[in-house]
C-alpha cells in the first residue's frame, strides 16, 4: 500500500485550508478513475466519501477502505445488504427500493455516493449533515 498524507476529509474540514475549483475538479476526476477501475472489475465500493479518498503531496488520489466492497458475479449480480455510511448512501440502499424487475442494487450506488462527495467537496459537508 502506498503511503498517503491523509484523507480528503482532513482538507475539507479544516477552515484554514482553501482549495480552488481546479483542485476540486482534479480530486473528482481522479476519484472517478478509481471508481471506474473498480466497476470495470465488477466491484462495488459501497462507501465512497471523503474519509475514504486519500491524497499525497505528489497529487495522487486513491480510494481506500474496501472493507464493505463486494464483487458482482453472474450468480449474484445485484446486492441487497445494507452497507456504507448513512449520509452518502443511495436511497435504494437505505430503503430496499429497487426499480421494477431489479432484485437489488448494483454499482449505481457508488455513483450516488460520488455525487454526495462532490457536494461535500464544494460545501465542506454532505447534504443534511446536521440532521
Amino acid at each position: 500500500m502506498d503511503c498517503m498524507d491523509g484523507a480528503v476529509t482532513k482538507m475539507i474540514t479544516n477552515p484554514k485550508v482553501s482549495y480552488s475549483d481546479n483542485a476540486c475538479r482534479y480530486i473528482l476526476r481522479e476519484t472517478l478513475k478509481g471508481i471506474e477501475f473498480l466497476h470495470s472489475r465488477h466491484i462495488i465500493h459501497r462507501d465512497i466519501k471523503s474519509d475514504n479518498i486519500l491524497y499525497n503531496q505528489l497529487g495522487e488520489i486513491k480510494l481506500a477502505d474496501l472493507g464493505v466492497a463486494v464483487q458482482q458475479t453472474k450468480q449474484v449480480n445485484a446486492r441487497q445488504t445494507l452497507a456504507g455510511t448513512s449520509h452518502w448512501m443511495a436511497p435504494e440502499l437505505c430503503s430496499n427500493y429497487f426499480e421494477e424487475g431489479e432484485q437489488g442494487y448494483g454499482n449505481k450506488v457508488d455513483v450516488w455516493s460520488f455525487g454526495i462527495f462532490a457536494i461535500e467537496l464544494a460545501t465542506r459537508e454532505p447534504p443534511h449533515f446536521s440532521e
